[in-house]
């Protein structure tokens, strides 16, 4: 049986809810605790009970984002199956998990940030890059079964996604393409297993 929230429960649920919504629509900057709290239906007192900041606020949306990218992610070492069938689950998983609206919204309000505050932008993509963190588990478990390089697995992690993110991530944050189509995102998929691969399996 699922449990039934608490009303402190239910309120945190919707301001974060409506921050996500004030936080796209006017970015970190436009956006006001006033607003949001009028989005959630709440008073802004509740807001700063919970939040007792924007940037706080901010940084827990990121992090429960990154928390459920990182389960999306993740993929367990198998030393019986083919290692780009491994990789290529990893790649398609990367493309879905970049492909969300959420996650590209976060991006575009985050970079903007850079020009605002770097250190916050900077504290937020440290964030986000944790969900790589079970790549690099991977990787290193492939390099103790003998099957790849010995190599730094931080290093080698950010190659592979960077070879994915080069295609489905650059392009449409800062020239406004269209996200791959489905053919497209199995082609970027595809290549990036095959040239990482070419670099490093045994």
């Amino acid at each position: 049986m699922e449990k039934k929230l608490t009303l402190t429960e239910q309120k945190r649920i919707n301001i974060i809810a409506a921050a996500q919504e004030e936080f796209k629509e006017k970015g970190f900057l436009g956006a006001s605790m006033d607003s949001l709290a009028k989005r959630a239906e709440v008073s802004k007192r509740t807001v700063y009970n919970h939040f007792p900041s924007k940037e706080i606020l901010f940084h827990n949306i990121v992090q429960q984002l990154s928390d459920s990218f990182s389960q999306a992610i993740n993929i367990e070492y198998q030393s019986n199956k083919a290692l780009d069938m491994q990789l290529l689950v990893v790649a398609k998983n990367e493309l879905k998990l970049l492909a969300s609206e959420k996650f590209f919204d976060l991006m575009r309000i985050t970079f903007a940030e850079f020009i605002r505050s770097p250190e916050f932008a900077t504290n937020t993509f440290e964030s986000l890059d944790q969900q790589e963190s079970g790549l690099n588990i991977w990787i290193n478990a492939a390099i103790n079964d003998g099957r790849f390089k010995n190599v730094d697995a931080d290093y080698a992690a950010q190659q592979f996604i960077g070879l994915i993110k080069a295609n489905a991530l650059w392009p449409q944050l800062l020239m406004g393409q269209d996200f791959p189509s489905s053919e497209q995102q199995n082609t970027i998929a595809n290549d990036a297993v095959f040239m990482f691969l070419a670099r490093y399996e045994i």
